[in-house]
C-alpha cells in the first residue's frame, strides 16, 4: 500500500524529489492545499474509496496517509 501511496504523490513532485514514508507533505515535499486535494482525489481513484477532507486534516507524513487508509479497512492487496 505504501508504494501505491508514494506513487500517487510522486506525480505532483518536482523530478528528483525524494519521497519516503517519513516525508512531511507540506514541510518536506512542499505540497500546498490544492496539491493535497489532488492527492485525496487520486487516492480515491487508486483505492476506489471516498475520502472526506476532514478525515485527513491531521495527516502530516506519507505514513500518516497509510495509517488512515488502514484504519478504514484498506489493505495492501
Amino acid at each position: 500500500m505504501e508504494d501505491r501511496i508514494m506513487f500517487t504523490i510522486k506525480h505532483l513532485l518536482k523530478k528528483g524529489t525524494k519521497i519516503t514514508l517519513e516525508s512531511r507533505l507540506i514541510e518536506d515535499l512542499k505540497l500546498d492545499s490544492l496539491d493535497m486535494l489532488m492527492i485525496l482525489s487520486d487516492l480515491e481513484d487508486e483505492f476506489n474509496i471516498t475520502i472526506a477532507e476532514d478525515d485527513f486534516l491531521s495527516v502530516v507524513t506519507v505514513n500518516d496517509i497509510a495509517i488512515k487508509l488502514r484504519a478504514r479497512g484498506i489493505s495492501d492487496s
